[in-house]
Parts: structure tokens; sequence; C-alpha cells
């Protein structure tokens, strides 16, 4: 990783999203790694074995996928989160408009926001504005 690089994991099922919002997201900010997970539990088994020097800034996470969605993932991060030196802020990305599940993001306190899918560049900006 870059010296000074920010880090971000992106957790979602869908390889074209992830292509997509790393273009955008390095259109809109330097000095930024975004690493790849295809599974929540993979991004999961990955925070639990990081030193501290190289936790991400940022986790976006997808609420459907399979096996283990975005709430099972908050689930098992709550468990590890305590291990973890810092608190990674996390935001919650879907196409879901249904106002249960963004009401359910509200009373979540791990999550610091949720974006809807598509994403466009206020939506990408709201992203990095999280990295500041």
């Amino acid at each position: 990783m870059q010296e000074n690089a920010k880090q971000v994991y992106v957790v979602d099922d869908d390889e074209i999203f992830h292509f997509i919002l790393k273009k955008m997201l390095e259109q809109q900010t330097e000095h930024l790694e975004v690493t790849s997970f295809l599974c929540a539990e993979d991004a999961i088994a990955q925070l639990q074995h990081l030193p501290v020097c190289s936790l991400p800034s940022l986790i976006i996470l997808d609420m459907n996928m399979q096996r283990m969605n975005g709430w099972d993932f908050i689930d098992a991060y709550r468990d590890i989160k305590g291990s973890l030196q810092q608190q990674i802020p996390i935001i919650m990305c879907s196409s879901s408009v249904d106002m249960r599940d963004m009401q359910k993001v509200k009373r979540t306190p791990e999550l610091m926001a949720y974006i809807t899918k598509p994403l466009d560049p206020v939506k990408v900006k709201q992203i990095t504005d999280c990295l500041a």
C-alpha cells in the first residue's frame, strides 16, 4: 500500500459494481487503495487477521449477498470489533429503497450512511467525504 493511502474495502458479490466504484473513487480521490471482496466471509476473515496499521479507513457493504448478507456481516463485525484497535466506518450500499431497510440502517450504530445503487458522482462524493 502506498504511504498515506486510505484503504477502502468493498464487500459486494457484483464484480461490475466493484469495477465501477473503483473507477469512480479514483476519479475523485488520490491516494486510495480499494480491496474487493466478493463474499462477506472473506472480508471478516481478513479483518480478523490484520495488524492495526492495515485496517481499512472505510467499508462499503452490499446489503443483499449470497450466504452472508450485509446484516450478517454487521453481526460478525460486532463479534470482532472489540479486538480491532479502531472502529471502521461502514456504508451500506444497496439497490433497496424499502423504508424498513432504511429504518434498520438508522438503528444500526455501526453504519454511518446508506447509499442507493446505482451510484452517481454525488453519491460517490458522499463516500469520499467519509474518508476525510
